[in-house]
Order: C-alpha cells, then sequence, then structure tokens
C-alpha cells in the first residue's frame, strides 16, 4: 500500500534536494536563506534533525541564473578525491560562480578558479576519476548563456559543447555513467529531435536515435539485467518512455512505458534512473504540467519483468508533488519528492517503492 509521509516541513525550507545512498546523506538548498545544508537519511526514510535544518555546508548560495530556463541547487559528485557538492555561489564581486564543498574534518567551501558567471553546475559520481567533472551554463558577454563542461578544478580544460534545454519538462543533458560522454538532444537534419551522445575528449556527436518523436531527457546507465551494458531511456513527445538496447550494432527500442495505459496524467516530468537489488527502474511524475497537481511512481525498464507502480497517496490527487530523487538504505529504496504548497513553499515527503 502507498505510503507517503512528511519528511520536512515547509518552514525548512528543503528545495531541490539530492541524495547519496553510499553516504546516506542529503544534500539541499535552504530557500528560508540561500545556502547550502547537509542532512542524514536514516534507514527508515526519514530525516535527521527532524527539523531538516542540517549542518550548513556553504553559504550564499545560488538556485536561478537570470535568463536561464531551469533550477539547479546542489549536486554530488564523486571521484577518487572521495564525496564533493558542487553548487552555485555568490562570489565577492555579486557575480554568480562555481563552487564546491568538500568534507575534511569539518565542512569546508570554495569558489572554483575561472568560475565567475558560471552556474548550476551538474557533477559526475565516477569513482575511478581523478576528480569530478561538472558541465554548467556560462553567461556570454553578448547576452544568452551556452552550456560548458570541465574537469571541476581544472579551468583550462573548459569546452562549450551542443545541448538541447527543454523549459516545459525540465529536460536537460546528463554525464553517462562510466563514461567520458554526456547525452542530450539535438535536431536530426528532418527536424526531428533525437537523442545523442557527446563524447567529451573527441567532441564527437553520435546520433543515438532516427525514430519517430522528438525526444528529451535523455538518461544512459549500466543496466545489471543486461549483464552490464549500456542502455538507455528518452521521453518521447512528452507522453512515453522509450527503452534503447544496443543489438547488432544497432540503438534499438525494446521497451515502452506508456502512462496512458495506468494514469490518467498524460505527461513525464522528472524521469530518473535508479538500479536497487540487480535491477533497473525509473521514478517519474505524471501531470498534465510540470506544476499541475500530480502522481509519483516507478516502472520497471525490463520488458521481461514488467511493473508499474504508484507509489504517491491515490487519496490525495490534487496535491502538486516534484521532483522526484531515490536513496536505497538498510530497509528499502524510497523516492521523495516535494509538495508545493501556498506561497511557493516547499515540504519534503516520501514514499515506499516496495522493492
Amino acid at each position: 500500500m502507498p505510503e507517503e509521509i512528511n519528511v520536512c516541513p515547509a518552514s525548512s525550507g528543503v528545495v531541490d534536494p539530492e541524495f547519496d545512498s553510499t553516504s546516506s546523506q542529503m544534500t539541499y538548498f535552504d530557500q528560508t536563506q540561500n545556502l547550502i545544508r547537509v542532512a542524514t537519511v536514516t534507514a527508515n526514510g526519514t530525516i535527521a534533525p527532524p527539523s531538516c535544518k542540517g549542518p550548513v555546508v556553504a553559504p550564499e548560495a545560488v538556485l536561478s541564473l537570470e535568463g536561464f530556463p531551469l533550477k539547479n541547487g546542489p549536486e554530488w559528485a564523486r571521484s577518487e578525491r572521495g564525496l564533493e557538492i558542487f553548487y552555485t555561489s555568490v562570489g565577492p564581486d555579486e557575480q554568480n560562480w562555481l563552487a564546491r564543498a568538500f568534507f575534511d574534518g569539518s565542512w569546508k567551501h570554495q569558489l572554483l578558479a575561472m568560475g565567475q558567471n558560471r552556474a548550476l553546475p551538474l557533477a559526475s559520481v565516477d569513482v575511478n576519476d581523478t576528480q569530478p567533472r561538472i558541465l554548467y551554463a556560462r553567461l556570454l558577454e553578448e547576452g544568452g548563456y551556452d552550456l560548458a563542461w570541465r574537469e571541476s578544478t581544472q579551468a583550462t580544460s573548459e569546452a562549450a559543447f551542443p545541448a538541447s534545454i527543454t523549459q516545459s519538462t525540465g529536460g536537460a543533458p546528463r554525464w553517462v555513467s562510466g563514461q567520458r560522454a554526456i547525452t542530450t538532444a539535438l535536431s536530426d537534419a528532418g527536424g526531428i529531435v533525437q537523442a545523442v551522445r557527446y563524447w567529451i575528449d573527441s567532441g564527437r556527436t553520435e546520433f543515438l536515435t532516427a525514430d519517430a518523436g522528438d525526444k528529451d531527457e535523455v538518461w544512459m546507465w549500466q543496466a545489471p539485467e543486461f549483464n552490464g551494458e549500456s542502455i538507455f531511456f528518452a521521453v518521447v513527445d512528452e507522453k512515453t518512455i522509450r527503452i534503447y538496447r544496443r543489438i547488432g550494432g544497432l540503438w534499438t527500442a525494446i521497451n515502452a512505458i506508456d502512462p496512458s495505459t495506468f494514469s490518467a496524467k498524460p505527461k513525464i516530468f522528472s524521469p530518473e534512473p535508479f538500479v536497487y537489488k540487480g535491477r533497473s527502474y525509473i521514478s517519474l511524475q505524471l501531470s498534465t504540467a510540470k506544476y499541475d497537481p500530480s502522481e509519483i511512481w516507478i516502472a520497471a525498464v525490463d520488458p521481461a519483468a514488467p511493473l508499474v507502480r504508484q507509489i504517491s497517496d491515490p487519496a490525495q490527487p490534487n496535491v502538486v508533488r516534484s521532483e522526484p530523487e531515490w536513496i536505497a538504505t538498510p530497509k528499502g529504496a524510497y523516492v521523495f519528492f516535494n509538495h508545493i504548497e501556498k506561497n511557493n513553499q516547499f515540504s519534503l515527503w516520501r514514499a515506499k517503492t516496495g522493492l
């Protein structure tokens, strides 16, 4: 049975939380004070302390960038350096800066060299890298922005790359686990938006799909149920998740998750893959628009072992839920998400996956 419980009150100001299963921690933007905090996730999926006012790891944080269509708070990163947090800070010049926080006996923070007029980093989590990579928005002198990546603390490695940002859905480029590559979506010669992989060292853009429907939110990972092969999914026309596997040298659609077959909510938002007990799943938000009343579901990827399950409470159909994020604890897998309340306040809730 669905078990959706409130773990952080709106007064705690938890916005855009990110979870790390290995350390059982949550990092988040504290909207009440514009700073970054860390809190502990307990085995039963609650947050400690109960007020969710965990230790401050970085002051003067920034959640959004003027003229940029997305918001993004702190992001976990892993490499040979260990666990870190990347985020946007206000620099001494009052400009937006890339920044990192790291634990060295206590939490420390620093601005990144050549990090000014750059913001909203997404970080890699590959433990074998010497340091994390980050991708981010870069403000241009002539106005507007482009997207760039760099080795996090190696400023001279910065390079722009082609990618798409979808404002209506929140679709953004993503790092590929275990590869020096980024997935995104770009238009092909016929004007159809396709899934692509961008190889950061060669600068090569590889089109992964050539089938019908505009693609968005492209995620690639190593799937244990397919012998550790890399597979990926893409949201097609905002209403279907299509899963692809490389067969005979060609990326081939092997499964489709169509919410119209199990929900009255027609569109997909914030899908994210996760692996638990040797199987791949996707958590997702279903609604008519990103900030309309919504449902939270999980779905299995493997067509040979299908599963779709609503984990939000169906008895509360008018709640606006957003940004589902998963974590594994010793007692199971949980998905956390915000309830958007009056006056644009955010409370944090969690649901059992039942896996």
